[in-house]
């Protein structure tokens, strides 16, 4: 999945995600060293997600993209939480939502909040698809 597609489908899917009242992409002039960055407000609070792409093998985004790829769903298991607004709190809520709006594109998710060894980044999560692509979906601090 190209960052592009992602991001529009991610902003899109955020605003159904119950406690959401704002999903929206970061202005142009905030942007200039993270393109695919989206900002979502819930609980009274805004969380800003950047999008970072892995392309998939042979894929050129000069190039038109081509057709889905489609296969089994991820064998991981997410929940909502019953509140949103804390970085933890909406990582779930997003991978849970993403999940159920998922037409078969994503192979497997890592989410960063759980983890047995924390990283630099803490949350966010790893999403591979059908294709060979991956996305890295990282909360900014």
């Amino acid at each position: 999945m190209r960052p592009d597609r992602f991001l529009k489908h991610l902003t899109a899917t955020a605003l159904t995600v119950p406690g959401v009242t704002r999903a929206e992409p970061v202005p142009d002039d905030e942007r200039s060293k993270r393109p695919y960055l989206l900002a979502v407000e819930a609980g009274g609070k805004t969380t800003r997600w950047q999008v970072v792409a892995v392309s998939a093998p042979g894929d050129k985004y000069g190039e038109p993209g081509s057709e889905p790829v489609t296969g089994p769903p991820p064998a991981a298991l997410v929940t909502a939480p019953a509140a949103v607004g804390s970085p933890d709190q909406v990582e779930a809520a997003l991978l849970a939502a993403l999940l159920a709006a998922d037409g078969g594109e994503i192979a497997a998710v890592d989410p960063y909040s759980q983890r047995a060894t924390p990283r630099a980044i803490a949350h966010g999560v790893t999403i591979l698809f059908h294709d060979g692509s991956k996305i890295f979906l990282n909360h900014l601090q």
